[in-house]
């Protein structure tokens, strides 16, 4: 590819006269070319977001690109008053047969991006256009439920107020477009809201309104409509079109990405890829471990890139009528602890076993027979919540990925259980998941549970964790299921496996306040928490253990 020409603002027009406006990035020569499109509410222009979906990479390949303003953000038309997902199915269908449409275009279309972009593409693919002939969504969600705007019943109020705070600044500037001081004074305002996340704006109550946004009058992730408008899973039955999915361990929306492969993979041909990535970053170092250079997203495996994964299934569908040959495995994952990818033929995998680790008195843990019957209790105080230390987060001020969990760990409201050092490596690859039998002395409370490597110096790396919000009569001992996602790690001989339990991660989710009515009136008291072990009231997680090769 010898060069190519860019369009600024080329107009779209949508099937209620709203004119969207996109970036075509054209291949320098008469084409034809298959098209991709990229559909972002984060501006088209935003050198940051070009960095992720790399139009200039795709032009290079041969794609005739497509970067559109999503309805009511930057150049595209659609108001003062956006409302995020609602419309993107329908615009995404006619953005697409205008794409197909284009001079030099060979009539098939592809898309690709990350998070919101990812989940238009599954909007879109619903639909069905005939133009659409692959999507590659990355690092999305599956139902905004279970990751997005709720986690387990608790919000996820790192991701909901820090998104809906950031994406302000657009929504702000086009209220105010006739009034420039008035403007400027939203505009501060909104920059002292978020310079104060973790002072006062996270702290704000009743969360189940979250002031701030309502104080400025921005888009919630939490929003009935928006929840609807975002639910891929109940659409994913009607998507034809095949899939790469790609994520991270790390990953805010780590399940659903496996989830969209999953149920995808039921009607049509689609892939998966997860690395140690986050959610804004694929680079190797992830917090305080450094995966190795093939788990650095531009070097995947020593052999190729994210954008090269990218184009290269793309390139596939959209280059000719015939299906390609499904001759490699479907599913690529990075196995942490080995530091080493790994090609699967199937998730979750069949030969990995699910065990039960019981978590014992005194603060054992191990596989074998459940312990004596025993209890464990601390106290949790929605004034003093367990803060957030990395993990699958998405704030701007907290990393995300691996910490040693030390300062976590010396907490009184932390309940720690720690196996024997391993005498040999054990791997741990697929959904994770906690059973406690556990007592609070109100109404609600929060469970979270945490699966952490111990180094044998004594470093706690966590490797995956979840909240369960719970209702439940008072001291009555009750099952509490608790979803840690997933995970691929191999707990290396010598090393310790290590289980926290808590009833908070703040400001990742919100304080669950012990009271029926604090989620609407923000009323709290202290909660007594009591953990049942061995006996009738065996307390476990579930580990699915994949046996030695050889």
């Amino acid at each position: 590819m010898s060069g190519a020409v860019i369009e600024y603002d080329v107009p779209v027009p949508m099937r209620d006269g709203v004119v969207l406006r996109a970036d075509v990035y054209r291949p320098a020569g008469e084409g034809p070319w298959p098209v991709i499109v990229a559909r972002t509410p984060y501006d088209k222009t935003d050198a940051s977001e070009l960095l992720y979906i790399d139009p200039w990479a795709a032009v290079r390949r041969g794609f005739l690109t497509v970067v559109q303003d999503v309805r009511g953000r930057y150049a595209s038309e659609g108001g003062d008053e956006w409302r995020p997902m609602e419309a993107e199915a329908e615009d995404g269908v006619d953005t697409i047969v205008w794409a197909a449409r284009l001079p030099g275009s060979n009539g098939n279309v592809g898309m690709w991006g990350l998070s919101y972009l990812g989940n238009v593409q599954w909007l879109a693919a619903a639909e069905r256009p005939p133009a659409l002939k692959a999507i590659v969504p990355q690092f999305t969600w599956h139902r905004p439920d279970d990751g997005l705007a709720y986690r387990g019943g608790a919000k996820e109020l790192g991701t909901v107020t820090g998104w809906g705070l950031g994406t302000g600044f657009d929504l702000l500037m086009r209220r105010y477009a006739d009034d420039v001081e008035e403007m400027t004074k939203h505009l501060m305002g909104l920059v002292g809201d978020i310079d104060g996340l973790s002072k006062h704006t996270f702290w704000e109550l009743p969360t189940g309104s979250n002031p701030v946004l309502e104080r400025h009058g921005l888009a919630s992730l939490a929003r009935p409509e928006t929840l609807a408008a975002a639910n891929v899973a109940d659409r994913q039955d009607a998507v034809t079109v095949p899939s790469l999915n790609i994520g991270g361990w790390f990953d805010i929306f780590l399940q659903g990405t496996i989830d969209n492969y999953v149920a995808a993979r039921r009607g049509t041909s689609s892939k998966l890829v997860i690395g140690p990535w986050n959610h804004v970053s694929t680079l190797a170092q992830q917090g305080q471990v450094d995966f190795g250079v093939s788990g650095n997203g531009f070097a995947v495996d020593y052999v190729t890139s994210i954008s090269g994964l990218s184009f290269d299934f793309l390139q596939a569908r959209l280059t000719s009528d015939d299906t390609p040959p499904e001759d490699d495995p479907p599913v690529k994952i990075f196995v942490m602890g080995a530091n080493e990818w790994r090609s699967e033929a199937e998730w979750p995998l069949a030969r990995a076993v699910d065990t039960p680790w019981f978590l014992g008195p005194e603060g054992s843990l191990a596989p074998a027979d459940e312990p004596s019957a025993a209890t464990m209790t601390y106290t949790y105080d929605p004034a003093d919540p367990v803060p957030t230390v990395g993990g699958a987060t998405m704030m701007s001020h907290i990393p995300a990925g691996v910490f040693d969990q030390s300062s976590v760990e010396e907490r009184p409201d932390v309940l720690v259980f720690t196996s024997e050092p391993l005498t040999e490596d054990l791997e741990v690859t697929g959904r994770v998941t906690a059973t406690l039998m556990a007592a609070t002395d109100g109404p609600t409370t929060d469970w979270v549970v945490r699966l952490c490597d111990v180094h044998p110096d004594g470093r706690s790396h966590n490797v995956t964790d979840g909240i369960a919000r719970v209702r439940t009569a008072p001291d009555e001992p009750t099952a509490v299921a608790v979803d840690l996602w997933s995970t691929s790690m191999v707990f290396k001989a010598g090393h310790r496996i290590r289980v926290q339990v808590t009833s908070s991660c703040f400001p990742r989710w919100d304080r669950n306040l012990n009271t029926a009515d604090g989620f609407e009136s923000g009323s709290a008291r202290v909660a007594h928490q009591t953990v049942h072990l061995g006996g009738a009231h065996a307390s476990c997680i579930t580990l699915p253990v994949v046996p030695p090769s050889n």
